[in-house]
């Protein structure tokens, strides 16, 4: 946890779910719950369920769950070190952070001043350059967007931004690190004769800057080099602007360049963001996934940009997006035909949008028209892309479809994806969310009754690591729940809502509604629910150690061998406890 545990459960105990919540949603008591419609979906009927005594909440509609630190990163579309700044502001608490965080979030802020004051100086410039202002005029963005987006210029010149930061008291070592200027014999500024367009995170800070040459200078776009406060290709362009947008109807349209992105907000499409070059990476992927689960993916109509597109569809689809093709006209992006067509041209397009599954198949098949490919290895690359599809309904369709439009049978079609499915391992790394295991043969409901004590009452903690191991629970999602818990024990033990733990896991949500289906009870009575919950584990224990027990006794006398006495006398001790002592005592044969 990158921030004080203590400090943390102080700003818990002073924000009160219940509170922050009703400023947003009309809730109703029901029984020992709060009920109203959810904000992060559409939907007539209340879905949405808070209890205040566990301080949690869940949506049975969307699925989705948490504490108030959950709530306020899905609202107000933040991460959970900004959503816990709002939260501390609010609770008027001292924000403290574990000091080798609070080392690099030191200079990050000094990072972002820095850039705050360089987006002013280039703010300020674009006002007095008249060619950048014509570029713009001619790109047809108004001054009040680019004021929106902070865009500015880059003056001809070797020390404008330099003195700048010099005049505003930025340490100019700190501005090399930021990326603003090099060092020669001096510093001279980075960034010349050049558009500017600041990169904001989602809480509204300048990360960085990409320049656009204004003529035929090389590069086409510069931008600021990894710094303390931004990683290239991790983050997605007007983000901060388009997330309010994205929250009505969770998506977002996906394009490529800074003025595509621009160009479509200025016609009114608010949830448009960039992807800051063609070469979309996982991590992109998880900062869209943090705002929108659907996206409009909107690349250059030539064919370079159909090939970025299909090379970005797989990862997006692995990262759980629901992902559309909007394919514009060969030849033009977006702010080309928003600029001749005006929004209906662009808006004609979103609704032509084809499905993922349905562009890539037919990407596969204009390869056999283009004479590429032969039907089998089109066959094989379309199943290969139908495998994807989670849906087994859905996917049926498409190879009943796909065997029509190929003119071959389903069942070739189907042996094809046998051989087309890959199933590529991918290992859990450390601080990885928490993967779904396939459900297991055995009934698990003591692995599930357990978590849902523990973090419905987190004070029972050390009572249940004393007499259940992380080892005793089978279900891998479950044991690594648990360990987890056993971690953080002190910072539990401190006051931090378990439920906080899992802010940025998938499982956040079934742990909202375990700890939600739990009714209240006295503190004894759970301390008695444990006891048993300890007693079941302890007999599946013994259980286990009979089976083994057995199974070397067994091998014993198959192969005629004496049975140790110890042995024998410690099977008869585990059956009598298991199943009495009559009737189950192993002698030598």
């Amino acid at each position: 946890m990158p921030f004080d545990a203590g400090v943390v459960a102080e700003i818990q105990a002073k924000s009160d779910l219940l509170q922050y919540v009703s400023q947003y949603v009309t809730l109703k008591r029901q029984g020992r719950e709060y009920v109203g419609l959810c904000p992060f979906h559409s939907e007539k009927t209340p879905s949405f369920y808070l209890n205040a005594e566990k301080q949690v909440w869940h949506c049975h509609g969307c699925s989705a769950g948490g504490d108030l630190i959950k709530f306020v990163e899905k609202y107000e579309n933040v991460d959970f070190p900004a959503a816990l700044r709002l939260l501390a502001a609010r609770a008027g608490v001292v924000l403290q952070e574990a000091p080798g965080a609070q080392r690099r979030r030191s200079e990050r802020e000094a990072v972002y001043e820095a850039n705050a004051v360089a987006r002013r100086f280039f703010a300020d410039q674009l006002q007095r350059d008249k060619r950048s202002l014509e570029y713009l005029r001619k790109r047809g963005i108004a001054p009040e967007t680019a004021v929106a987006f902070g865009i500015g210029y880059a003056p001809d010149g070797w020390e404008g931004l330099t003195k700048a930061l010099e005049r505003s008291g930025v340490d100019l070592m700190l501005a090399e690190r930021a990326g603003l200027v090099r060092q020669k014999t001096g510093y001279y500024d980075f960034f010349r004769n050049r558009l500017m367009f600041p990169i904001y995170n989602l809480t509204g800070e300048v990360m960085a800057f990409g320049g656009r040459a204004l003529a035929d200078e090389t590069p086409k776009y510069l931008n600021t080099p990894n710094t303390v406060a931004y990683t290239k290709g991790a983050h997605v362009y007007g983000l901060h602007l388009a997330r309010r947008a994205a929250s009505a109807d969770d998506t977002l349209i996906v394009v490529e360049g800074y003025l595509d992105a621009i160009a479509l907000h200025q016609a009114g499409f608010k949830n448009a963001v960039a992807s800051l070059g063609t070469a979309f990476t996982p991590e992109q992927a998880r900062e869209l996934r943090r705002v929108a689960s659907k996206l409009y993916l909107c690349f250059d109509g030539d064919a370079a940009g159909q090939a970025a597109t299909a090379r970005s569809i797989d990862m997006l689809v692995e990262e759980g997006l629901a992902v559309s093709i909007v394919v514009l006209p060969a030849g033009t992006d977006p702010d080309e035909l928003i600029l001749r067509g005006g929004a209906e041209a662009f808006r004609t397009l979103l609704a032509a949008a084809q499905r993922w599954v349905d562009f890539k198949i037919e990407l596969a098949c204009d390869r056999i028209a283009s004479k590429f490919a032969s039907k089998s290895d089109i066959a094989r690359e379309a199943m290969s892309v139908i495998a994807l599809v989670r849906d087994p309904i859905e996917r049926d369709q498409y190879t009943k479809a796909m065997a029509r439009r190929l003119d071959v049978s389903e069942a070739a079609l189907r042996q094809a994806r046998l051989h087309s499915l890959k199933a590529p391992p991918r290992g859990n790394v450390e601080g990885a969310p928490i993967r779904r295991a396939p459900a297991p043969t055995q009934p698990v409901s003591i692995e599930r009754d357990l978590l849902q004590l523990i973090v419905s009452r987190p004070e029972l903690l050390p009572e249940a690591l004393e007499s259940i191991a992380a080892d005793d629970l089978e279900q891998p999602e479950f044991r690594a729940v648990y360990e987890r818990l056993g971690y953080h024990a002190r910072d539990l033990a401190r006051g931090v809502n378990p439920i906080t733990l899992f802010d940025e896991d998938p499982i956040v949500a079934d742990l909202t509604r375990m700890a939600l289906a739990l009714p209240p009870l006295p503190y004894e009575d759970d301390r008695h629910r444990l006891a048993l919950i300890a007693a079941r584990f302890e007999r599946r224990r013994r259980e286990r150690r009979l089976s083994s027990v057995d199974a070397e006794i067994n091998g014993l006398i198959t192969s005629d061998r004496a049975v140790p006495e110890a042995l024998r006398d410690e099977y008869n001790a585990l059956a009598a406890s298991l199943r009495g002592p009559a009737e189950h005592t192993r002698e030598q044969d």
